[in-house]
């Protein structure tokens, strides 16, 4: 009612009436021109001979005239005045982009670099700033390898490249490089415990700290020419993240808000009850064993326990943002506070964050400048469960899958109850037996000096300071199997890390008459990092009730201190020249030369160049006039990955075994690493050529690149004779290769009076192959405990490929089973293919059978704009990706007998009534032979999803009200996902951000349903 009495009242007011038509230099009317009340949301559309009328409630006003491909204008507007209003052509490709050390037109830019404007971002609940890009870029592959509230990102840009260093891109924020490494995680505090509390050791997202609502805009620099500015932390890619300033010289307040609920997206298909009971009756028969359940007991169960709804629930999501903008003709501010909250679908989880920030510039004269940024936070997270602490330490969402659903949830104390035929945890006792929690600080600040000695040429002083510090407490009480017999469990670790920046640049940009612009960059900069870790652990307990408390209640002979302490430097030197001749050939050269304290003495400096060459088509008279904008680019250069453990390349030392002399008891020092004064950064040289264009006055625009780039130098424990005293030495050896082509399209279906509907895609083949390991023949690693190793790194196959036994089949008759490879199976035994024909079965027979690297990726976004109302959709998915089940593979060989299974398993295994099944008897699984990792086991993580929806109405107001907008909106995010992935999410990686992919009882995905406001004042 209020909104249809605003309308009513806001029309009624509007009875002058301003006419006009909107042309082309050339005198084309424009059709579907939009015609707006600056500052307002009231205007109107031009019909198809460019004419408008606009009703307005003043004799005078200011009137903003846009059209797709044309220059924005805006006129003063006079009752009773025919306007006559001209646009001047424009350029998609004339927008600014940021790249390394300063900015760029797009026409101009020669690298390969995907910008994401805050409006072009994932809408909805985002914990972090990378959850909003995923899916929306070519060529980066964006997946949340644990959906727990805060939960790691792993992003990859153009495939994973190293072995032992990180994948992750290097981010920058606000023109400072920040340490990318996640902060304090459970696994953490369990490193050297003596507690182990089966938490998980996913690490929480490093950009939780900074506030979604803050970005301006996010450019993922790909290929070489962009990113070797960046050097040694360049060759996985750079995120550069710039957030708002403040705009124009009248102040103004916003708000935003949104509250919603979340819900699991889906469950894991398990056996109630009676099936249960059913299914563990007809393996002991198909064992020639007496039934262990009655007609009686199945009748009178009803449906048992569904232990998933036990630790489930229905969680609320909140966020309130507030933000001040503003300035005088000198100086800008922004500021902003922000408070979100969410809860965890699964009980005792969630996060809670307080997020501040001031933005400032101001011109102190007409040549010196000064500015800063000051990004603070305060996160308190709990997480006590998903993880690959495996059997029985995993977590309650894994307990949830397996345990009995015969059993009751609690005894008849109250207590949860005890499975006299599971060793695994009662899952509710794992919520209510373990406390996780995590509260950290971070401090991230940038300040800045220029002054632009003569014209053209300026200097740069920038000054970074990132500060953080976490307390991570965990309390395992007697309620859980691990920690009654312990009498309580604590543990409590803290962490800070510290980083300092000082970078000192100059910039000269010079225009030689019209045809020639030159701009150089050169500077210096050096980082330092430090990092701290305390951790105590102890246990028994007289009581449960102060958990982390007081640690001195615990039994002293049996407490355990860690501490530890390091620090790594960066001194770098860089340069770049940017030339365009007649508008029309554009050159760019960039070195940067980085000395890292983490390489040996032999190389502690490298230097990384590039080169790159564009090339404007439609500058040419040989080229259709169809185009509006065609350049081609292309560019060569070598980038570096130094991130890898410190002190990696020197002699380490650590504690050795107690030792007895004189009848006294002497600790002892050993050491752990052998030094390697050659080991050296991991160097990346890629190849890159790319189109970009677009047409129809910019109504349809596109990038086209392909890339091939060879990782070379991969850092890697090499094995040595047992004989030297150690077991490996990091060294350079190897490399990996990816290349691909990406695809973006972005344009305006249909554009009507009062309808406007655009599209974007975004497409990535990248195809990713080890070439060499040196003298290593293949690495076989992923070890989980009770599965063995799950991947192998292996010359001309993917990295981190699946390994194991291809199952052909399922045996059908003894006969078959005589003249097999296994003539010791039985019908209804996986059939194993037998790859060197010895007659036998062994891990010679083992191969690859998947890999976790899609074929390829994309992403579709729609938006439709029908006068104050609009719907966004936006699907993501991957095709041709494998993923590897721990928890079918638990299903298939159960640690225990009677836990339960995943109703796929069981109620379609092979019976001698049901033969035409992929899934084996399940009778005596440990006598089929091979190994648990088979073909039979691994998942097709191949899906589409319905990432999220989001309609809006910009409520339209007169300009004279103190709200200046004001638009109510709605918002659902993972609808659906189809897939035929078993598990929770085909995106999931227990391990993290590693390229070893495995689903352990992942954190499940939610279906997120929020609604909100966005006012202006």
């Amino acid at each position: 009612m209020f909104l249809i009495i605003l309308v009513q009242t806001t029309l009624k007011a509007q009875s002058k009436i301003i006419t006009g038509k909107v042309l082309t230099k050339e005198g084309e009317a424009l059709i579907g021109a939009s015609v707006i009340i600056a500052g307002t949301t009231i205007g109107t559309t031009t019909d198809v001979d460019g004419n408008f009328k606009l009703n307005v409630n003043e004799n005078s006003v200011k009137l903003k005239v846009s059209y797709i491909g044309y220059k924005d204008r805006t006129v003063d507007a006079n009752v009773n005045t025919e306007l006559k209003i001209e646009l001047e052509d424009s350029s998609l490709l004339d927008e600014v982009v940021v790249v390394g050390y300063g900015t760029v037109k797009k026409s101009d830019l020669t690298g390969a670099v995907s910008s994401l404007k805050s409006d072009q971002l994932n809408a909805g609940v985002n914990a972090s700033v990378d959850q909003m890009m995923q899916g929306r870029a070519s060529g980066v592959q964006i997946t949340q390898s644990s959906s727990e509230p805060g939960g790691g990102m792993s992003i990859r840009i153009r495939g994973a490249s190293s072995i032992n260093a990180s994948n992750e891109p290097l981010y920058v924020v606000d023109g400072f490089p920040i340490d990318n490494s996640p902060s304090l995680s459970a696994g953490d505090a369990t490193t050297f415990s003596i507690v182990n509390t089966g938490t998980n050791n996913t690490p929480k997202n490093p950009l939780n700290s900074i506030n979604p609502a803050d970005i301006q805009s996010i450019e993922i620099l790909k290929d070489a020419s962009a990113t070797a500015i960046y050097g040694s932390r360049g060759a996985n890619g750079v995120v550069l993240i710039t957030t708002k300033k403040g705009n124009g010289e009248k102040m103004s307040v916003n708000y935003n808000a949104y509250y919603g609920t979340q819900s699991i997206a889906k469950k894991i298909d398990v056996l109630n009850a009676p099936q249960y009971m059913e299914y563990m009756n007809g393996l002991a028969s198909d064992l020639g064993q007496k039934p262990i359940f009655t007609s009686s007991d199945i009748s009178s169960i009803g449906q048992g326990t569904d232990w998933q709804s036990q630790i489930y629930r229905t969680a609320p999501v909140t966020d309130h943002n507030v933000s001040v903008s503003g300035g005088t003709k000198k100086s800008s501010v922004f500021t902003s506070l922000n408070y979100f909250n969410q809860e965890g679908i699964v009980k005792n989880t969630g996060i809670h964050k307080y997020i501040g920030r001031i933005n400032f510039e101001t011109s102190l004269t007409e040549k010196l400048k000064a500015g800063m940024n000051i990004n603070a936070s305060l996160i308190n997270d709990r997480n006590n469960l998903d993880g690959v602490n495996t059997n029985e330490n995993a977590g309650p969402v894994y307990t949830s899958i397996m345990y009995d659903p015969t059993e009751k949830v609690y005894d008849d104390q109250g207590i949860p109850t005890v499975s006299p035929n599971n060793t695994i945890n009662n899952p509710v006792s794992l919520i209510e037996g373990i406390t996780s929690k995590n509260e950290s600080n971070r401090t991230l600040a940038n300040a800045f000096v220029s002054y632009e000695i003569v014209p053209g040429l300026s200097a740069k002083l920038n000054l970074g300071s990132d500060r953080q510090q976490s307390r991570r407490d965990i309390y395992n009480s007697t309620r859980t199997l691990r920690g009654k017999p312990l009498k309580g469990a604590a543990d409590i670790s803290t962490f800070n890390r510290n980083s300092q920046l000082v970078e000192y640049t100059m910039n000269y940009n010079k225009t030689l008459n019209k045809d020639h612009v030159i701009n150089v960059l050169g500077g210096m900069t050096y980082q330092s990092f430090q990092t701290k870790l305390f951790g105590a652990s102890i246990t028994g307990f007289p009581t449960d009730e102060l958990k982390t408390e007081n640690l001195g209640l615990g039994d002293t002979n049996n407490d355990f201190l860690r501490s530890n302490r390091e620090e790594n430097t960066l001194m770098s030197y860089l340069g770049r020249v940017n030339y365009n001749l007649f508008d029309k050939f554009l050159f760019t050269a960039s070195v940067r030369a980085d000395g890292s304290s983490r390489f040996g003495a032999n190389n502690k400096y490298g230097y990384f160049p590039s080169f790159a060459f564009g090339y404007k088509l439609t500058e040419e008279n040989f080229l259709p006039k169809a185009f509006d904008e065609l350049k081609f680019r292309a560019s060569w250069g070598q980038t570096g990955n130094q991130e890898i453990a410190n002190y990696s390349s020197q002699l380490t030392f650590g504690s050795g075994p107690n030792v007895i002399m004189n009848n006294t008891i002497l600790n002892t020092v050993i050491p752990q690493r052998i030094a390697n004064p050659d080991l050296k950064w991991e160097t990346t040289t890629q190849f890159n050529v790319g189109l970009d264009g677009s047409i129809l006055n910019g109504r349809i625009s596109g990038t086209l690149d392909y890339f091939h780039k060879k990782t070379t130098d991969l850092l890697f424990n090499l094995p040595l004779p047992r004989a030297s005293g150690y077991s490996s030495i990091l060294s350079n050896v190897g490399s990996v290769e990816n290349k691909g082509f990406e695809v973006f399209l972005s344009g305006v279906v249909l554009h009507k009076k009062d309808f406007k509907w655009s599209s974007t895609f975004n497409f990535s083949r990248i195809k990713n192959k080890v070439v060499d390991l040196g003298r290593i023949e293949q690495i076989v690693t992923g070890n989980v405990q009770a599965v063995g190793n799950t991947v192998i790194i292996k010359k001309g196959e993917p990295l981190a490929s699946y390994y194991g036994y291809i199952v052909e089949g399922i045996f059908q008759s003894e006969e078959e089973v005589k003249t097999s490879a296994l003539p010791t199976s039985k019908p209804g035994y996986p059939k194993i293919k037998d790859l060197n024909n010895d007659g036998k079965i062994t891990t010679a027979d083992q191969t690859v059978i998947g890999t976790p690297f899609p074929n390829f990726t994309y992403g579709l976004q729609n938006s439709i704009t029908y006068k104050n109302i609009r719907l966004d959709i936006f699907f993501q998915g991957q095709e041709g990706s494998d993923l590897l089940s721990i928890n079918v593979i638990e299903g298939m060989y159960p640690t225990n007998f009677r836990r339960n299974t995943l109703t796929e398993l069981a109620l379609n295994r092979w019976t001698p009534t049901n033969t035409d099944t992929k899934w084996a008897s399940a009778v005596n699984p440990t006598a089929w032979g091979g190994g648990k990792v088979n073909s039979m086991v691994l998942q097709d993580a191949s899906y589409l999803r319905l990432k999220n929806i989001q309609l809006g109405y910009q409520v339209p107001l007169k300009n004279t009200t103190k709200v200046k907008s004001l638009r109510f909106f709605g918002t659902a995010q993972n609808l659906y996902t189809w897939t035929q992935y078993l598990g929770f999410d085909p995106e999931a990686n227990s391990f993290g951000n590693s390229n070893i992919r495995l689903d352990y009882s992942s954190y499940p995905m939610s279906k997120m349903y929020t609604f909100g406001l966005n006012a202006g004042f």
